[in-house]
């Protein structure tokens, strides 16, 4: 691992089931696969696989699609099959239907008979899921995956940074809450510390069939929590994989592209260059390891159920 040491806290809400979370041999795909639901399965070959392996083949088919955000179903009763697949704002249509065509594979092929399927790719360029229920326009909070820095903002900034990351990332909500049908993403910036010399880079993002206040009560409850998940410490990043948003933070690693359309939030103070340095990534968590202890390269996972 490089200096980025982080804790992954697996959150998982769903009703009477456990579910397992990993990443696969890469390195490069971190998924979810639901267990002991008991419609949670199909048959090899059946019908409902057919439709699954149609359905998942021909999502990213429609070529008029630029906006990184593709829903649809396949079937009909028991046998229907819903995806959605979703790329982060920043990522060109063809980078994207790249990301999502890897992670049908990965997900089909790790997740193999389960109806219930989630999958995060390359640095969460992309997320597909699928499932035998309806999932459209419905806010999920879970199976969720954050993982934060183990790297505390410095006793100097802590305040500050405290303050401009809450500011930051509540502006960034409401932009892209309030955003179109096909999109809502926003970045932004902030520059705090004695000399200005920290830059706190930070990405939100819903899926956008959400309405606005679907997806201002899902990024809500991610910035909520992040005093509370991460050993109630405030690292200098954090991530929050769910279903319906997506948010991460990084402290003077510009881990997005910058792109024209992009709604953004930035401080009155220029923004330093960042150096050059590669953002660092999650390493893979062992699949059960409930209540470890932290160290480098140990993560907590944590099983939960919705209430």
């Amino acid at each position: 691992m490089s200096s980025f040491l982080c804790s992954l806290l697996l959150t998982f809400i769903f009703t009477s089931q456990i579910s397992t979370a990993t990443t696969d041999a890469t390195g490069k795909f971190r998924y979810i696969c639901d267990q002991g639901n008991d419609d949670g399965n199909y048959t090899t070959n059946s019908t409902y696989h057919t439709n699954l392996k149609t359905l998942l083949s021909t999502l990213t088919s429609n070529k008029d699609i630029n906006y990184g955000f593709y829903n649809s179903s396949y079937g009909v009763n028991t046998d229907k099959v819903n995806a959605i697949g979703l790329c982060r704002g920043d990522v060109k249509p063809d980078d994207c239907q790249n990301c999502l065509q890897n992670s049908t594979a990965l997900l089909t092929q790790l997740c193999q008979n389960r109806k219930e399927a989630i999958g995060w790719y390359d640095d969460e360029k992309c997320m597909l899921r699928s499932s035998h229920r309806l999932i459209f326009g419905i806010n999920e909070m879970g199976p969720a995956m954050i993982a934060w820095n183990l790297q505390n903002a410095t006793k100097e900034v802590e305040d500050e940074f405290d303050k401009g990351l809450k500011n930051l990332l509540y502006n960034l909500k409401n932009l892209a809450a309030s955003g179109e049908s096909d999109l809502k993403y926003a970045v932004g910036s902030d520059v705090i510390g004695p000399n200005n010399n920290q830059t706190i880079f930070a990405l939100v993002q819903c899926t956008p069939d959400l309405s606005e206040t679907l997806c201002d009560e899902c990024l809500d409850k991610s910035i909520k929590e992040i005093p509370n998940c991460c050993d109630n410490r405030i690292g200098i990043g954090g991530r929050f994989l769910r279903p319906s948003c997506y948010l991460r933070y990084e402290t003077n690693s510009l881990f997005y592209q910058q792109t024209q359309d992009s709604p953004s939030s930035s401080s009155s103070s220029p923004s330093p260059t960042p150096s050059p340095a590669s953002v660092p990534s999650f390493s893979a968590p062992p699949p059960f390891a409930e209540n470890t202890t932290s160290s480098p390269g140990i993560y907590h996972i944590k099983l939960m159920k919705r209430s």
